[in-house]
């Protein structure tokens, strides 16, 4: 079980690499005119998977990935290191509060990112 918690982990990580990447690469790409910041697909699921941690935020809804992770270890720490060092990277020991306005702040980047460089319409 511990290999599949281990890669539950990897995967939330690579969702949470996604998000941020997304937020910074997206205006970067519009100033270098990369059209794949503009590709409507890859902006719908960046913005629908932010909308919906900052909803899970605002509702204290525990994410998904981390209820999985945690019943495959049975709520013991990591065993591997790099599973340790990932775990270290998105699990941040603050207040609920701090993670709701962060997330929230998220969403209204993004959305501001959608206006000022909107998708490519589907032709």
């Amino acid at each position: 079980m511990t290999l599949l918690a281990d890669f539950v982990l990897l995967v939330h990580f690579a969702i949470t690499v996604f998000l941020v990447l997304g937020m910074l690469l997206i205006p970067l790409g519009a100033y270098w005119h990369w059209s794949w910041v503009r590709a409507r697909r890859m902006r719908q699921i960046h913005a629908g998977l932010m909308a919906l941690i900052a909803i899970e935020a605002v509702f204290n809804i525990t994410c998904p990935l981390t209820v999985l992770e945690a019943l495959l270890r049975h709520a013991a720490a990591p065993e591997s290191f790099w599973a340790d060092q990932l775990s270290k990277i998105l699990y941040w020991n603050l207040p609920l509060e701090f993670f709701m306005i962060l997330y929230v702040c998220c969403v209204i980047w993004i959305l501001y990112l959608w206006k000022s460089v909107p998708p490519r319409n589907r032709t």
